[in-house]
């Protein structure tokens, strides 16, 4: 009969190293998807440029409020050239966002705001004697804009000035809710030798 064959017990190691195998094996098993926290300190200043956003990833909804501001954009970054047509409409406008400090200067025109039209009234010099020391005023005259246009601005012009003794004596703009214009008058001590006209620019 043979003898029963020893066993030998498994040495500290060797108990530690199975162990070790166990829990790895485990540990990959049971591992998941993992979530990556990026804060605002994380990452570098310029690191998220326009070329590592893919396209429409920034949207309305995506910003916070307030998140858009004029100090968050770098100057010239807005322009009427890269804004897609009626992006801004007033509903697009919060309360008071477009005041005058918010405006370059020159940024608006008479030309940006529209089409216009210039409408004039001839203004006689009514002087007789020219250089007599007495200046003649002129009879008052009326440029209006056409039904449906809005006065944007109104001057007097001196097509001849003659002999350059003239001046404008008044010029009155007016609106009575349907029809807006300009009232003119000049005074001249030319002998009747000036021409001028009231004008009113209208957008159309």
């Amino acid at each position: 009969m043979n003898p029963r064959p020893s066993i030998r017990r498994p040495s500290l190691g060797t108990v530690l190293g199975f162990t070790a195998l166990i829990v790895a094996v485990a540990g990959t098993a049971s591992a998941g998807p993992t979530h990556v926290i990026v804060r605002k300190g994380d990452i570098a200043k310029g690191a998220v440029t326009a070329k590592a956003i893919a396209k429409g990833a920034v949207h309305a909804k995506a910003l916070a409020p307030g998140a858009v501001n004029a100090r968050a954009l770098a100057n010239g970054s807005v322009s009427a050239a890269n804004l897609k047509a009626g992006a801004v409409t007033p509903a697009t406008l919060a309360p008071n966002a477009v005041t005058a400090s918010a405006l370059a200067p020159g940024s608006v025109y008479g030309g940006a705001l529209g089409p216009a039209a210039l409408h004039t009234a001839p203004v006689a010099d009514l002087d007789s004697t020219a250089h007599n020391g007495e200046w003649t005023a002129s009879d008052t005259a009326t440029a209006t804009c056409a039904l449906g246009e809005r006065l944007l601005t109104v001057g007097i012009a001196f097509t001849d000035p003659g002999t350059r003794e003239v001046a404008p004596l008044q010029l009155i703009p007016f609106s009575n809710g349907s029809i807006d214009g300009a009232v003119g008058q000049i005074t001249s001590d030319s002998g009747g030798s000036a021409t001028a006209e009231v004008q009113a620019l209208c957008l159309k």
